[in-house]
């Protein structure tokens, strides 16, 4: 029999009662067959109901007396968030109640616990440490274009969809930034795990999506070495954050390549604006390592000494994390957008090469965070791909490693650094192969040169109208008038 939810309300002691549902009862449709998990400020349990097919979770909060305000405050900044937050790397919201009379919040379970197993199966490989986290921060970068900063990452609060893709969840530490900060008017902190905040946060600070880089940091220092960076999660680990670095990861586990301690240790700088801004742009590093610049503490393998411990000390002394940040999440990510640069080796004219790097030199001085992908499609039957030691002495190598070789000689008049560029080569179709890549790596801006008319050109059309039409982002045609006069000679 289903329960109706009401509040019972008693006037003369002025109080009043919420309704809290429990396992078993039928509230507005949502049957409560399964208790799942129970933690100190919610329940969470299996729903089914008679419209919705997905499998389901419904979170109600515990409305104990000796809880703190934020519990409740926390849990309708949930609501808020996942009801506005759109996109497969969050549960699809389903429905919530009164919260003057039932609350609680129904939506999409998900299953998958990759990163959560691989928690107990640490150290691994890096290459296995960043096939596992790029998929996270190219969901947190989602999130951050959506305005919404997490604040409360680690392994238990990312789930994974059939497909692979990470689903962040559990948005009661959250703040959307376009939105009222419900901790800010409870005037108490966020529930959060100490091991993953980030050195603002000690500070109360909530508004700086770097918070999030900061975790993505731990994550990746816990997959590589099976150890959180500052150890027990006390008061001490939480001051050592504000005033150190961690420990090396390579002095706790010698296989952690110089590229990851480094992507690692840019995650977890202390102060905010010298770490990536972006998850996009640690996404790119992780899947593309040759990208990352190496320094000298990339390669450490032992602890600082006194001496270095000291001098950070008293560096840190004389300097402020800002109390709040200047650019919303979205803003801050058109400060470092990744840039897809197209070229068309073989049907390109020198001048639409000229050209094209010459749109690319602009926006690299405007956007001076900026990185690009420079990606050429080479089409199936130029993968020739021989080994033939003869072939090679014949200046016949590989057309990909010919193109490899063209392209950075095209790239290096942009006098661009090694962490800024990345180098593909792909065989396939040119505008499925641009689209692809772009929808799966987050770029922001496509630009590319226009072909040259003919036949073909217009049965088919053109690489660059099919980008256009279909692209997940910005795209920017280059053409040249001399390629403009020699098609309609041609025509």
């Amino acid at each position: 029999m289903e329960k109706t939810p009401k509040v019972s309300t008693h006037h003369a002691h002025h109080d009043e009662t919420i309704y809290e549902v429990t396992l078993g009862e039928t509230v507005d449709g949502f049957k409560l067959v399964e208790q799942m998990v129970e933690s100190e400020v919610s329940i969470l349990y299996r729903v089914t109901h008679p419209d919705h097919p997905l499998a389901m979770v419904m979170k109600v909060p515990k409305l104990h007396k000796k809880l703190p305000p934020s519990t409740y405050s926390g849990f309708e900044s949930e609501i808020r968030i996942l009801s506005g937050v759109k996109g497969p790397y969050t549960p699809k919201f389903i429905a919530s109640g009164d919260m003057a009379e039932c609350p609680y919040l129904v939506m999409e379970y998900i299953e998958g616990k990759v990163l959560l197993q691989a928690v107990t199966e640490v150290p691994l490989p890096a290459e296995r440490v960043a096939d596992l986290i790029a998929p996270v921060c190219k969901a947190v970068h989602e999130l951050h274009r959506q305005n919404v900063i997490h604040l409360d990452l680690r392994p238990a609060n990312i789930r994974n969809r059939e497909d692979g893709t990470a689903v962040i969840i559990d948005f009661g530490s959250a703040h959307h930034t376009n939105l009222p900060d419900m901790y800010e008017d409870a005037h108490e902190d966020a529930p959060h795990s100490v091991a993953y905040m980030a050195p603002e946060q000690v500070h109360h600070i909530r508004t700086d999506s770097r918070s999030d880089i900061y975790a993505i940091g731990i994550m990746l220092y816990q997959m590589a070495t099976a150890k959180l960076p500052f150890g027990q999660k006390n008061i001490f680990s939480v001051k050592r954050r504000l005033r150190s670095a961690p420990l090396p990861p390579r002095a706790i586990n010698a296989g952690v390549p110089p590229w990851l301690q480094e992507i690692i240790y840019t995650c977890m700088e202390i102060y905010p604006d010298t770490r990536d801004a972006t998850a996009q742009k640690v996404a790119s590093m992780l899947s593309h390592p040759h990208m990352v610049a190496l320094r000298k503490r990339s390669y450490d393998n032992s602890p600082a000494s006194l001496l270095i411990k000291a001098r950070r000390w008293i560096r840190s002394l004389g300097a402020d994390i800002p109390q709040h940040s200047r650019l919303h999440p979205a803003e801050r990510l058109t400060t470092a957008p990744h840039v897809l640069v197209a070229l068309d080796l073989g049907h390109a004219s020198l001048a639409l090469k000229d050209a094209i790097r010459d749109v690319v030199r602009q926006y690299s001085q405007m956007q001076r965070q900026t990185f690009f992908t420079c990606l050429v499609i080479l089409e199936e039957n130029d993968n020739t791909d021989s080994e033939d030691p003869e072939l090679i002495r014949k200046d016949e190598s590989p057309r990909h490693v010919q193109a490899q070789v063209e392209l950075r000689h095209w790239f290096k008049l942009l006098d661009l650094p090694q962490s800024q560029v990345n180098f593909q080569i792909h065989y396939g179709d040119p505008a499925e192969e641009i689209i692809e890549y772009a929808s799966h790596h987050l770029v922001d801006q496509i630009i590319l040169g226009a072909r040259g008319s003919g036949t073909l050109h217009r049965l088919l059309g053109s690489v660059s109208q099919k980008v256009l039409a279909y692209a997940p982002c910005t795209v920017t045609v280059v053409k040249t008038r001399k390629d403009v006069a020699h098609q309609k000679q041609g025509s």
